[in-house]
């Protein structure tokens, strides 16, 4: 009877401090807000101008949500390391003709970002031309 009392113990402090890590896991979530001011792509979804959340839910997993509450898109990504030269979360688009594409994501002022990979319409468009025009916009960190 002890030993299964101390089993019980034993359980119940494991499980109260998985459910501790969990809730403070969840608050350190990365989280950016981001007025885009044109259309662009994640993935094969476009997405229309507006204001983003853009989280991390998941290492490798990003959700922007529009403001709207009709726009929202997952994306996988790929952990890579770069100069942050403003040391401040930014998205960085590649302009290809008239297609943008969201290719990386700085959720923190670090040197970490999350590099989104192209989508098959993506990479015709990088076939066609030699090279796309990077643009970056500064964001400001969630709430």
């Amino acid at each position: 009877m002890q030993s299964l009392m101390k089993f019980a113990f034993v359980t119940l402090t494991v499980l109260f401090g998985v459910a501790l890590v969990t809730s403070a896991h969840a608050q350190t979530t990365n989280r950016v807000v981001v007025d885009i001011p044109f259309d662009f792509s994640v993935g094969s979804t476009l997405l229309r101008a507006g204001n983003y959340k853009v989280e991390e839910l998941q290492s490798g997993i990003l959700v922007f949500n529009g403001n709207d509450g009709q726009d929202h898109q997952f994306a996988l990504t790929v952990g890579e390391e770069a100069s942050n030269q403003h040391n401040q979360p930014k998205l960085i688009f590649t302009r290809y003709g008239d297609g943008t594409f969201l290719s990386k994501v700085f959720l923190s002022g670090g040197d970490d970002y999350r590099q989104l990979l192209p989508s098959s319409r993506e990479k015709k468009l990088i076939q066609k031309r030699t090279s796309g025009e990077e643009l970056s916009l500064l964001v400001q960190s969630g709430r």
